[in-house]
Formats: structure tokens, C-alpha cells, sequence
């Protein structure tokens, strides 16, 4: 059953991270988000901000991998839990009474860029994981 539960929400984390990705590719046109494309954003980053504590906190349980393929998914599994929590801490940042109008376009040039890391550090992460599932089953069988 928590293998199930772990494919879904890996697949989940994978959706959720994809659509941000293609909703965010003005920003890399140095353009702003707006209209049905920022919804959109808005609605799967609100995904991510319930989501990723939620992965994070079930995939816990597997971090101490002692093999090579192990370590290639813990460092995949911290590096998507670490940008995904900066990726949302500088929108939290903004919206404090605290950034001026300079430091908001920092953070968000700076949650861009984040975000988009996220991408490799999921690939990561995949590589990890199905290294050390063929790792296992060869040790099985």
C-alpha cells in the first residue's frame, strides 16, 4: 500500500511542478505572469505549498540509502524538498510589510529561477529512484 501511496504522490510532486514550469516560461522571456496563466500558477503553487510538506515528511522514511543509487536520491529528494521550500518562502517574503518595491522583484527574479532548479532536482530524484529499485530487485531475485 505505501508503494502506491508513494507513486502518487511523486506523480502528484512531478504534475504539479510541470505546470508551474509551463506557466512560468514568460519569466524566462523576462516578461511578468498574468491573466489565465497566473491562475494557474497561483492555483498549482498552492498545490505545492499543501503538497511538499506532505512528500517531504512520507519520503523521510527512505532516506538513509546506503548505495550509490541511494545517494543519488537523497540528494535528488533534499534538493526538491530545499527549492521547493525556497521557492515558497520568497513569495511568503513578499508579501511581509517588510520588502521594498526593488527587493519584491528580487525575490521574485530569485523564485524563478528557484523554481525552474526544481526541475533537474526532480530528475534527480527519479534517476534515484529507479536506480535503487533495479538495485533492490537484483538483490532479490
Amino acid at each position: 500500500m505505501s508503494r502506491w501511496i508513494d507513486r502518487l504522490l511523486v506523480a502528484a510532486l512531478v504534475v504539479v511542478v510541470a505546470v508551474l514550469c509551463l506557466t512560468a516560461l514568460p519569466f524566462l522571456a523576462g516578461h511578468t505572469l498574468g491573466g489565465p496563466g497566473l491562475l494557474t500558477h497561483m492555483f498549482a503553487s498552492g498545490a505545492l505549498v499543501i503538497g511538499l510538506p506532505v512528500f517531504a515528511l512520507a519520503f523521510l522514511r527512505h532516506l538513509p540509502y546506503p548505495s550509490r543509487a541511494g545517494r543519488l536520491y537523497s540528494l535528488g529528494f533534499l534538493a526538491t524538498v530545499a527549492l521547493g521550500f525556497l521557492t515558497i518562502a520568497t513569495v511568503f517574503l513578499c508579501m511581509l510589510p517588510v520588502p521594498a518595491t526593488e527587493q519584491m522583484h528580487a525575490l521574485m527574479t530569485a523564485h524563478g529561477w528557484i523554481g525552474f532548479a526544481m526541475v533537474p532536482a526532480i530528475v534527480l530524484l527519479l534517476l534515484g529512484m529507479l536506480r535503487s529499485r533495479r538495485t533492490a530487485s537484483h538483490l532479490h531475485s
